[in-house]
């Protein structure tokens, strides 16, 4: 493991409520490394739980990356430190390779901060575009396009699961774009499990984001693949519908709605009539809350889709 040093800044500004950098902290003055490695930090570019992806460069190659740097929490916690998410990714990485899932270095770069910390850093594939969330938001895609992205995420996934892999944190913000949107990818396994390196193929750590979690990921349930086909049914239905498919005023609300069978999820195509029915029926079936009346795998997913696709070239 490679151990890297740089000079003392001045400490960091906090992010914002939402997590998010304004355009004055976007800044060399301002950021918690300046280098990692022979790659020189050029701004932060998102933020998330576990910590800090920055854009970095090397001068020398001319070659622009990703570098997440993990959050001084999961270190100083030794509960944390022990379920290593940077290793996890690490490891994985190792072991994929897929037009739709992001590239990693397979090394861990430790780094000292502006604060004199050594900090932990994994440096990735970049991709500089947008994650889902803004063309959601945006409401800027075709039918056409929305089922051609659907069609090359779910190849992604389905890769991921035919490699033991259950990444358990699937949401919008884990799936990112090029801006000429050529490229597509699965990103974060911070929180997936393998079988290759667990021997295990069930997982009862809750993980993720909630308000896109599985009933059964919520109730810290036994988990397979499956757990995942439910929430990409649910960023599907948000990509597709604009909405997610509970209305809950909060995520309290919103998770016992996804528990509950009494809360009817109701077609997509009721918030977008341009809705093809056979698209209503796909993610309406990835969110069915037994995980046995579900998509069992995301090549059966694709079989669907790709009638849906056929159809309306």
């Amino acid at each position: 493991m490679m151990r890297l040093f740089a000079r003392k800044k001045d400490a960091p500004q906090e992010l914002d409520e939402k997590g998010e950098f304004s355009e004055e902290q976007r800044t060399p003055s301002t950021l918690e490394l300046t280098h990692v490695g022979p790659y020189e930090i050029i701004a932060p570019i998102g933020s998330g739980g576990m910590g800090t992806v920055y854009k970095a460069i090397d001068r020398k190659r001319d070659q622009l990356v990703a570098i997440k740097v993990l959050d001084r929490r999961y270190d100083l916690d030794k509960k944390r430190r022990k379920q290593d998410y940077l290793g996890r990714e690490v490891l994985i990485a190792a072991s994929l390779e897929h037009p739709s899932i992001i590239r990693m270095h397979k090394e861990i770069v430790e780094q000292e901060d502006s604060n004199g910390n050594v900090r932990r850093c994994l440096v990735m594939e970049l991709v500089d575009g947008h994650n889902l969330r803004k063309h959601i938001k945006d409401r800027d895609l075709s039918m056409n396009q929305m089922v051609d992205l659907t069609i090359r995420l779910c190849n992604g996934l389905d890769f991921l699961h035919q490699h033991g892999i259950v990444h358990r944190d699937i949401k919008p913000e884990n799936f990112l774009f090029s801006r000429d949107m050529r490229k597509v990818k699965i990103v974060d396994f911070g929180l997936s499990k393998s079988n290759a390196s667990w021997r295990t193929r069930w997982m009862r750590e809750v993980g993720g984001t909630r308000r896109y979690m599985s009933p059964e990921q919520l109730s810290k349930k036994k988990l397979d693949a499956r757990s995942d086909i439910f929430s990409l049914g649910i960023t599907l239905y948000e990509l597709f519908a604009g909405k997610h498919p509970c209305d809950g005023q909060d995520s309290r609300e919103i998770m016992r709605q996804i528990r509950s069978s009494k809360y009817k999820f109701e077609p997509p195509s009721k918030h977008n009539p341009e809705i093809p029915r056979q698209i209503d029926q796909i993610i309406l079936k990835a969110l069915r809350r037994r995980p046995e009346r579900r998509y069992q795998s995301v090549t059966e997913m694709l079989l669907d889709l790709s009638r849906v696709s056929a159809s309306r070239i």
